[in-house]
């Protein structure tokens, strides 16, 4: 099994959403209230949103990646060159070292873009991944729309 790492292409938007709406819901949505996990869940709801929608969204963001598995997308990466908004893997490739990668390839993008740092807002699942690969947090745990969440920050 190959795990490759390459930039988001439009056509990945739905199977990336997709990913998005079952592994926030399998690992984060037990740190949210009900009102939280219905509206973060439906701004990636491919029954919900116009596909154009989602790949406007996705658009958007100027730096994503992606991690592959036999032509499938595994897990997903977006943010800016200060901010990450966006981390999932596929729960099947958690411990893999799949987040890493795309955590590295993110930094190194951010650096191309003069990033001296980079900020995230992390779930309370992904905490311990964040310390392991150099986050730190900035503060205590905050309420974030409804979502229990650490916010978290790198210096390049």
């Amino acid at each position: 099994m190959k795990i490759s790492i390459r930039k988001f292409r439009i056509q990945d938007t739905k199977e990336a959403a997709k990913l998005i709406l079952k592994t926030y819901g399998k690992f984060c949505s037990g740190d949210a209230t009900e009102e939280a996990n219905l509206r973060y869940l439906t701004q990636y709801d491919t029954r919900q949103n116009k596909i154009a929608e989602l790949e406007k969204k996705f658009r958007r963001t100027k730096i994503s990646f992606v991690a592959v598995v036999n032509n499938s997308v595994i897990g997903v990466i977006r943010g800016d060159e200060k901010r990450i908004w966006n981390l999932f893997v596929n729960g099947n490739y958690h411990r893999r070292g799949v987040a890493k990668s795309l955590v590295e390839t993110f930094e190194k993008e951010a650096k191309k873009h003069k990033a001296k740092k980079i900020k995230i807002i992390a779930s309370l699942y992904s905490v311990p991944f964040y310390v392991s690969v150099g986050y730190k947090k900035t503060t205590g745990i905050r309420n974030y729309k409804g979502i229990k969440v650490q916010p978290m920050k790198k210096v390049l």
